[in-house]
């Protein structure tokens, strides 16, 4: 029952610190804005035809826009797709900039969770399982980005997770309490 009630805490803290990890950065910064996709140009109102004769049936026609309102729409969707760059842009440096912290902060977890081991395994599993969590949701979030990130960058810190994890592993199974 020790057991069950050690490896739901450790889980507990583990859910918690990636929770307080995700919530802060939102907190201190929540991404940049989408741009709005401007509407389609506004339509004219159909225009009726007069009947030539009482037998026969005519069918309104629909005007195409003036073509002030085609350039003012056209105009409209350059500044839209100019501002959808800018705002790749930013998304790009947001996801890189989550990522290092949220690397930084899970190494930072693990080391310190395989230096609480002596102390409490429950917290030292929680952190350890926290950090690992934390570096999923950093692959996770950066998603399509990680190529503008750079393949260095993300070895060293897959590289740095295994070590801890490793490491902790090591003094975790060889612990003969």
């Amino acid at each position: 029952m020790l057991v069950a009630i050690k490896l739901a805490y450790a889980a507990a803290v583990a859910c918690l610190l990636v929770l307080v990890v995700v919530f802060g950065i939102r907190a201190v910064d929540d991404g940049p804005d989408t741009p709005q996709f401007p509407g389609p140009p506004p339509p004219r109102p159909p225009v009726a035809a007069t009947p030539a004769a009482p037998d026969t049936v005519t069918t309104p026609t629909v005007l195409e826009p003036a073509a002030q309102e085609q350039a003012r729409y056209e105009q409209a969707q350059r500044e839209y797709q100019d501002s959808y760059a800018r705002y790749e842009g930013r998304r790009r440096d947001y996801r890189r900039n989550v990522f290092l912290l949220s690397c930084v902060v899970a190494v930072a977890t693990g080391a310190l969770g395989a230096y609480l081991w002596r102390r409490s395994d429950a917290i030292a599993l929680g952190f350890l399982a926290g950090g690992f969590a934390m570096l999923v949701y950093a692959v996770a979030q950066a998603g399509s980005d990680l190529d503008e990130i750079g393949a260095t960058l993300v070895f060293v810190v897959a590289l740095a997770g295994l070590v801890i994890v490793l490491a902790a592993g090591s003094r975790w199974l060889s612990n003969t309490r």
